[in-house]
């Protein structure tokens, strides 16, 4: 991905706009999901949780699989903004994929997952 970790300065203070996801937070295998041969957006299972992976530039992004507005499928979401965000369908709710923030729908979150490829298998943890 090209969203990198924010390294802490002396005072533990994270330097730049985006925050480092928790310390503990563990990376978790994407099992059953091929990279090499998947068709993006995919689903995978994140714990008990359905993801879908997205397939941004040369890395990837997780989101929840419904819009938290009314549950709707994001599987055919728009990309926009230079993939920066999301689209719902349904009734074109924006989120950001940095940190899941509604854009045009003030109250709105969509949970959101650093995804990474590490040996031919992709890895999430939740942001």
């Amino acid at each position: 991905m090209s969203e990198q970790p924010v390294e802490a300065d002396a005072q533990g203070k994270g330097q730049g706009q985006e925050q480092a996801p928790a310390p503990d937070a563990a990376w978790q295998e994407l099992a059953g999901l091929d990279p090499a041969t998947a068709q993006f957006p995919a689903q995978a299972r994140f714990g008990d949780d359905r993801i879908l992976v997205l397939r941004i530039g040369t890395g990837f992004r997780g989101v929840e699989r419904s819009c938290p507005h009314q549950q709707k499928s994001l599987h055919d979401a728009f990309l926009q903004g230079g993939d920066r965000m999301i689209r719902c369908r349904w009734h074109n709710y924006v989120f950001r994929l940095a940190d899941g923030k509604g854009i045009n729908c003030p109250g709105y979150k969509l949970r959101v997952f650093d995804v990474k490829l590490e040996n031919g298998a992709l890895y999430a943890r939740a942001v």
